[in-house]
């Protein structure tokens, strides 16, 4: 079997383009005003917390932020109104469904199929996992591998690992838009890297070949073509 694991941020789903405006949204919603200077410092420790792989950097920074200001809300209730409206904000990357519904089609016997999909994320579960709900793509999954439950985050080969400990499998595939941080550790780690670009074209690769990526796509809707 073969196991195929995908990126979320910038792979199956694009970010938003203005996170101030979420970070409004979602104090406004509780009766709290949002500045920029509110804005940067929540924004400078949830990166904080993300680098550290704290286990819901979401709320540690809405507790942070919620102290130095002195807010009323409680850091949970803060913390899930910004992940439900930044994940509202998202967006699904062209052809995602497509290819995980060809990747996912059983035999025509019923039997299942040869290729077992996953996902493996930088983030925090809470948001992570709320952007597949939001976009109904969760059932697609057979397990779901988030920095901040590993205690590890891409490029550590950590996290690669705790995928393969997530689906045991043959032959391992990592689909992501970055390469630096995904394609070659995932390479490293024995995975098969499979690099989504805009245009279908490879950025330059400086020294040894073998760091670049197995496969360049420039369309998700290619990715199911690459394992026939």
């Amino acid at each position: 079997m073969r196991a195929v694991f995908f990126d979320l941020d910038g792979t199956l789903v694009s970010l938003p383009d203005d996170f101030a405006g979420v970070f409004e949204a979602a104090l406004a919603a509780l009766g709290v005003r949002a500045d920029a200077e509110r804005h940067e410092y929540f924004t400078e420790s949830f990166f904080d917390s993300l680098d550290e792989c704290r286990p819901d950097p979401y709320r540690a920074a809405m507790a942070d932020l919620r102290t130095e200001f002195d807010l009323d809300p409680s850091a949970e209730a803060l913390a899930e109104r910004y992940v439900e409206r930044e994940a509202a904000a998202t967006a699904l990357r062209p052809g995602a469904r497509e290819a995980l519904d060809s990747l996912a089609a059983t035999e025509a016997d019923g039997s299942a199929a040869e290729v077992a999909l996953g996902v493996l994320t930088n983030g925090g579960a809470r948001g992570q996992r709320r952007k597949l709900a939001v976009h109904g793509l969760a059932d697609y999954f057979d397990a779901v591998v988030v920095s901040a439950e590993v205690g590890a985050a891409k490029p550590d080969p950590e996290i690669f690992a705790a995928a393969r400990d997530a689906v045991p499998a043959d032959e391992y595939a990592f689909v992501a838009d970055d390469l630096d941080r995904d394609v070659r550790p995932a390479r490293r780690a024995g995975f098969t890297g499979v690099y989504v670009t805009e245009n279908g074209e490879p950025e330059p690769v400086a020294g040894d070949s073998a760091e670049g990526p197995d496969a360049v796509v420039g369309s998700l809707r290619e990715v199911p073509a690459l394992f026939e």
